[in-house]
């Protein structure tokens, strides 16, 4: 398996699943799975810290064969997991990239390996703005050998320890997202007052739940390389879109019940959040 990698499918049509079908076209035949499927080709444009413009085809997920691929890409919210990866047995290798902590133990159970997009991204209808670079780390928690990609501008990385990768983003989308999604700020705002305090008690409540350590520090240096960054939050309470708070902060809230930790911060945003969204 190690490069025989030619057919790559996306699981999902949003911003990330578009960005990545659109560079990856370059060097492998890619299907993007969405809703809904369609007879023609897609036509994605990019513009952004990369352009171009790529062909792939639209499948319904619906019809999706696993043998049909190499290998999946799930960049699905991460409520719709579980449905968008109904049809695969893990046989061929299955990276799940949505937000949060919910898909940890799903993709344990069902033999499938973790993925962490870092890149910023927005799209309209076909057209994706790529407006940052980062990396795509991918990994395995149950022994896939590691998986190499022709170079690209998605930068995949393969990671040793994926678990600590999903956990650190979980921590840097439990602080950031929230905050400047009530407070309507850029996420450089959380380097100053009074953000930089609801940012260390939120930082505070989260440290007990995981075996994982992550730094404040790791936080803040998020927090200054995105400073310009309308959060994905954000982005969804001004639009009126449903956010993915329930994704983010309540496997959260559940674990700190588990382990029989009381939490104020985090559920108090929880609601919060919900009444934003409510409200738009």
């Amino acid at each position: 398996m190690m490069n025989s990698i030619k057919r790559i499918g996306i699981i999902g049509n949003g911003a990330v699943g578009l960005l990545m079908a659109s560079v990856l076209a370059d060097d492998y035949d890619v299907t993007l799975y969405g809703r809904i499927g369609s007879a023609d080709p897609l036509f994605i444009t990019r513009t952004g810290v990369t352009e171009g413009t790529a062909r792939v085809s639209l499948r319904s997920s619906q019809t999706l064969q696993e043998t049909d691929e190499d290998l999946f890409f799930v960049t699905t919210k991460a409520h719709q997991v579980e449905e968008a990866t109904a049809r695969l047995s893990g046989k061929v290798p299955v990276f799940i990239c949505s937000n949060g902590i919910a898909h940890l133990e799903y993709a344990k159970r069902r033999g499938f390996h973790l993925g962490v997009v870092e890149h910023g991204v927005t799209k309209r209808g076909h057209e994706v703005e790529h407006r940052g670079l980062g990396r795509i780390r991918i990994g395995s928690t149950s022994g896939l050998h590691p998986l190499s990609f022709q170079e690209s501008p998605l930068h995949i990385v393969w990671e040793e320890d994926i678990e600590q990768v999903v956990i650190e983003k979980l921590f840097a989308n439990a602080i950031i997202n929230p905050i400047t999604a009530l407070c309507r700020v850029p996420n450089g705002a959380l380097a100053g007052s009074p953000y930089r305090e609801i940012a260390q008690s939120i930082y505070d409540e989260l440290v007990p739940l995981f075996a994982q350590q992550v730094s404040f520090s790791y936080i803040e240096t998020i927090i200054e390389r995105t400073a310009q960054n309308r959060s994905s939050m954000l982005r969804d309470v001004e639009e009126g879109r449903p956010t993915e708070v329930d994704a983010i902060l309540k496997p959260v809230i559940e674990k700190a019940k588990q382990m029989q930790i009381s939490l104020t911060v985090i559920p108090l945003l929880h609601k919060l959040i919900l009444g934003a969204s409510a409200s738009c």
